[in-house]
């Protein structure tokens, strides 16, 4: 069994990296500026000493001693580095914080994206100016009652409302904040009335004024798509080519995610995998059939290199974002097997590039894309090897051509199924852990779709990139959004069905941490080794299932409240956005379609709302609630400030009002040992370069 795993010690050093990055970023405090690098020093100087280690005859646990040593110098080298190029990330993303000043201020920049919402759109501005402020952050995004003529590559001036990009609404809920830090984007808002073309010139960096050349390029070639198949196809087919999702109506992005399909509007890994591997099959089919050329030159690396062309292509007019990098190293890790003779499909390929996304990107570890990506593409390639390694039955005679297709077409539908189901398995905990559900009909809808992808929408594709120069691009695309029509029609009937959406509670996180380490355990290892992760995901299951269950939950903005009465829910709602309210339900484990149904709770007035009246919870809707709560209730949480000396004077053991909301965040609040606990969404303790709390706009 041992020396099965002889030459797979190797692949802990991509785990080790990752959570050295993780642990670095999820610290409550910046860490000291050298431990990265005093861990990588001690796991370099172990390595050293090892080597040296000078033994005429060693014995056998001389030599085992020297290994287990050599394995954990490596794995701290490894997560030192994680750790270092995580601080170093942070170092040069780093730039002035942006605190909200309440008043409305006139934005000047170029925009950069379109970014659609539920809300309507909201325009990414590359700042030239903020009034007021002497060091503006480097993007804004304004949330805009309609985009109008400002496309990506033009000047804008808005008057707009700006603050700091919020943080979680929850403990363990999504930090946007963290994210607008990585991506240099200091603040947000909303801007009042529409925004006006300005007069301005082109910015004054190279770099800038090429990426405003490119996103205007980019925002054409999706306005000739939609224009060739003005129809949900066509807004589809421009968000695959260009990334550019603004013409995706919200009916058809919401029956794709709900249906599993979510994947197919973001540019990554799937696409680059379709894109390259058809080039590359087509090249080289073409290429095999040119003797002269296929009997004096390596066709299987010319074509490779083909591949890494057009990939590199599709990445520029894309919009190069991090899930398309990170899908474009791992296929230049691939094909760069080939160029030098090795498996394209390869543990260590994936290793590989899992070591330079995160010494490239260190803050990815933490997103659900690249959690997701990585470990669908480690259980294929760990079944793929599987499959690899196992004996084969001898070659039965040849059958008729009839009997003969229908073997390979079962063989086809058997793979693909396997393929699906291993793919969906193993990332099902991260879409738990993270968005807190999984569509019911992912499996077949995917299924479904695979072909309509591989088969007709990506050689149409091929076709209408070949024929634009010509100007014969519209039969082929509209042939293109025809086929993407039938992919939205899928994702709908799959989508809408009641049942499709299954919510679950948000898993603690000792549990997510097992359960991946037991993926990544059975991944791994070969042999009955991997058998061993059974054991860690049996212990992930169990502490999910005993973890305490919330009582009460709401967010900073008080925009969602929930409260467990008895084995059912009540929810007081405001404001006409849902998103606190989906998002916050769904880390309970509720559905939209329960939340809709959810009651307020029973006694609840004007002023004044009871959340548990066993325990002693109140919330105070106004300054007359706060009266009416005064020493009947030992936890208050409202939205008003409460006067000074009120929590001294009504014996209120936790006071929650603007002032605590505003410090701490959101919170949920659950019962153990007896006694209530309060998780909130910004502790105390957590002091991150995304998080300021004392950052004041600079001044002129």
């Amino acid at each position: 069994m041992f020396a099965l795993q002889r030459d797979r010690w190797l692949l802990w050093l991509a785990p080790a990296l990752i959570l050295g990055a993780a642990a670095w970023l999820l610290a409550p405090q910046d860490p000291p500026w050298w431990a990265g690098s005093v861990l990588t020093g001690a796991g370099i100087a172990i390595c050293v000493i090892c080597a040296a280690w000078i033994s005429h005859e060693p014995r056998t646990w001389e030599k085992a001693a020297r290994a287990v040593l050599v394995s954990f110098g490596a794995l701290a080298v490894a997560a030192g580095l994680g750790a270092v190029a995580a601080q170093l990330r942070t170092a040069i993303v780093a730039q002035p914080a942006f605190m909200e000043t309440g008043q409305a201020v006139v934005v000047e920049g170029w925009v950069v994206a379109n970014e659609p919402s539920q809300a309507g759109p909201r325009l990414r501005l590359l700042t030239r100016s903020i009034e007021g402020a002497q060091t503006p952050p480097r993007y804004v995004r304004l949330a805009v009652a309609q985009a109008g003529v400002l496309t990506p590559g033009r000047a804008a001036r808005c008057r707009a409302v700006l603050g700091p990009p919020a943080g979680p609404m929850a403990p363990g809920a999504y930090d946007f904040a963290r994210r607008a830090f990585f991506e240099r984007l200091g603040a947000t808002g909303f801007a009042f009335g529409r925004c006006r073309p300005a007069d301005f010139g082109a910015p004054p960096g190279w770099f800038d004024r090429q990426r405003l050349a490119l996103a205007a390029v980019r925002s054409d070639l999706a306005a000739a798509i939609y224009a060739a198949a003005p129809t949900r196809g066509g807004a589809i087919a421009a968000a695959l080519v260009t990334g550019d999702r603004s013409s995706v109506d919200t009916a058809t992005n919401d029956a794709l995610q709900n249906s599993g399909l979510g994947h197919l509007l973001s540019v990554s890994g799937i696409h680059m995998g379709v894109v390259g591997g058809l080039v590359f099959a087509v090249l080289l089919w073409c290429l095999s059939l040119i003797s002269p050329i296929a009997l004096r030159f390596p066709v299987k690396k010319i074509a490779a290199v083909g591949a890494l062309i057009v990939l590199a292509a599709y990445l520029i007019i894309s919009g190069s974002s991090v899930p398309a990098l990170r899908s474009f190293v791992m296929a230049c890790v691939a094909f760069g097997a080939i160029l030098l003779d090795r498996p394209a499909i390869s543990m260590r390929g994936l290793a590989l590039a899992v070591l330079i996304v995160v010494l490239i990107f260190p803050e990815s570890v933490l997103e659900p894309g690249f959690q997701m990506s990585f470990a669908a593409t480690m259980a294929l390639v760990a079944l793929f090897e599987m499959l690899k390694r196992a004996p084969h039955e001898p070659a039965l005679p040849t059958p008729g051509p009839l009997i003969g297709a229908l073997q390979a077409i079962t063989r086809g539908i058997g793979g693909v199924l396997l393929i699906s189901f291993v793919a969906g398995l193993s990332t099902d905990p991260f879409a738990i852990y993270h968005f807190q559900r999984f569509a019911i009909y992912a499996l077949p809808a995917n299924l479904i779709t695979a072909p309509i992808m591989s088969f007709l929408v990506a050689p149409l594709a091929g076709a209408a990139a070949v024929l634009a120069p010509f100007g014969l691009a519209d039969p082929a695309l509209q042939l293109m959004a025809s086929a993407l029509d039938l992919v939205a029609a899928i994702g709908q009937t799959f989508g809408d069905r009641p049942e499709a959406v299954r919510a679950l509670p948000r898993p603690p996180d000792a549990a997510f941490a097992l359960c991946v380490f037991a993926l990544v355990w059975a991944c791994l290892w070969r042999g009955a080794l991997r058998w061993i992760g059974a054991a860690f995901l049996a212990a992930s299951v169990w502490l999910y299932l005993a973890a305490p269950q919330p009582l009460i939950a709401f967010d900073s903005d008080l925009r969602a409240i929930y409260a467990r009465a008895g084995t059912n829910w009540v929810a007081l709602a405001s404001g006409r956005s849902t998103y606190a309210r989906d998002r916050l339900g769904a880390m309970l484990g509720l559905s939209p379609p329960e939340i809709e149904r959810l009651a307020p709770p029973e006694q609840c007035s004007d002023t004044l709302c009871v959340l548990d009246q066993r325990r002693g919870v109140a919330f105070a809707r106004d300054a007359s609630g706060l009266v009416g709560a005064c020493g009947r209730y030992g936890i208050i949480i409202t939205r008003e400030s409460a006067p000074e000396g009120y929590a001294t004077r009504c014996n209120v053991r936790t006071l929650i009002d603007r002032a605590d909301l505003d410090r701490l965040g959101g919170a949920i609040i659950t019962a153990q040992a007896g006694e209530l606990r309060i998780g909130r969404a910004a502790p105390a303790n957590v002091e991150r370069a995304w998080t300021p709390r004392t950052t004041t706009l600079d001044q002129e």
